[in-house]
């Protein structure tokens, strides 16, 4: 280990509710981004009531300003969305700035640039500054990448794609392919409209009307799924799917290792995690023209790809992969490959970590 690294350290700053961004938090934690520093991770938002969200921010913020005050750190790892996501930041990247501390912003919101296009001028001017102040802006595809050179040209942006936890890529050479019997269909995130699980519902009910059998859908995810249950059983569903809540770990890895097709219809996203994990295990994917997605799967190659909240060809989607297998194989080995060139862990691990090592030598050299 570099011993000015090792002096000075990072400090990666994010969300531990649940969802897409604590995941990659995790992820480069257990990939060794950060092997080469002392690493300091700090909580800045939880779900919870709104005493303990303010008590988590503001004890972040002091744990932050200890850090500064003690000279402990060269790079601070900011993890962030929109909304009062953008808020928290701001004071962070203020904060930092104050000590000399080099700052990445790390992007994820899905939702980002709708919100930034209807905000008031306020917000897009902190959205503004904390972007331009950021030493590094990391975003989640080149889709992003355009979109926020756009609004900060001066803004350093690195296309740094999520990659889910290396012990998926595993299942890629464990994998038994379906080529018959039932085919197991996932859905994996928050259960709620922007997810698209709804269009997901309607889609069912077309094909059940159609008389089409020979599959079952799992829904793993927090949110409305009280309401889900509820719209499945007025529906007459349940032979359909299986809503099993929250899944982490384990159970979440056996989920994977059971599917054949991932489902994620959404209406908004960055690059979502539960597609990189699908690629990287050996899943074919089922999803929409939105966000980074179109980056990772090709349409009719490594999976197939409907406008969102078209439920009549997320019907057809389904169906062809229903009557023709083989497609499912084939599209599942192209994602594997492209996950392998683009997505991997050891790929963008590498990347960041380059960043990283940029940022130390600059914070060096104004120091010396």
């Amino acid at each position: 280990m570099n011993t000015n690294n090792q002096r000075k350290g990072v400090a990666i700053i994010g969300t531990k509710a649940r969802g897409g961004i604590h995941a990659v938090i995790e992820n480069h934690i257990q990939a060794g981004v950060y092997s080469d520093y002392q690493r300091y991770v700090i909580v800045s938002h939880d779900d919870g009531s709104m005493f303990k969200r303010f008590y988590v921010y503001f004890t972040a913020l002091w744990t932050l300003v200890g850090l500064l005050c003690r000279g402990k750190l060269a790079i601070c790892h900011l993890h962030g969305s929109h909304k009062g996501s953008i808020y928290r930041k701001a004071l962070f990247v203020f904060v930092c700035k104050l000590f000399n501390c080099k700052v990445i912003f790390h992007l994820h919101g899905s939702v980002f640039a709708r919100v930034y296009d209807d905000a008031t001028v306020f917000y897009q001017s902190i959205v503004q500054y904390v972007l331009n102040s950021a030493d590094s802006v990391f975003v989640l595809s080149n889709y992003w990448a355009n979109y926020v050179s756009a609004i900060t040209p001066d803004a350093d942006v690195n296309v740094i794609n999520n990659f889910p936890s290396p012990v998926f890529e595993r299942l890629f050479e464990e994998r038994q392919f379906n080529q018959n019997g039932n085919l197991s269909l996932l859905f994996l995130g928050y259960v709620g409209k922007r997810k698209g699980i709804y269009n997901l519902v309607d889609a069912v009910s077309l094909l059940k009307q159609q008389g089409t059998t020979g599959f079952t859908i799992t829904v793993g995810g927090n949110g409305e799924v009280a309401k889900l249950q509820q719209i499945i059983e007025e529906r007459e569903l349940c032979d359909y799917f299986n809503v099993v809540g929250w899944v982490t770990g384990e159970q979440k890895y056996e989920l994977m290792k059971s599917a054949d097709v991932l489902l994620l219809p959404s209406h908004n996203e960055g690059l979502p995690i539960a597609i990189l994990e699908a690629m990287s295990s050996g899943l074919a994917v089922v999803s929409t023209t939105v966000g980074g997605i179109p980056e990772a799967i090709e349409d009719d190659r490594s999976g197939l790809l409907i406008k969102p909240g078209d439920t009549r060809a997320l019907a057809e989607a389904l169906l062809k992969y229903l009557i023709n297998r083989e497609l499912v194989e084939d599209a599942a080995r192209h994602a594997r490959h492209r996950y392998d060139m683009h997505y991997s862990s050891t790929v963008n691990t590498r990347m960041i970590k380059d960043v990283l090592n940029d940022l130390t030598e600059q914070r060096l050299a104004v120091s010396q």
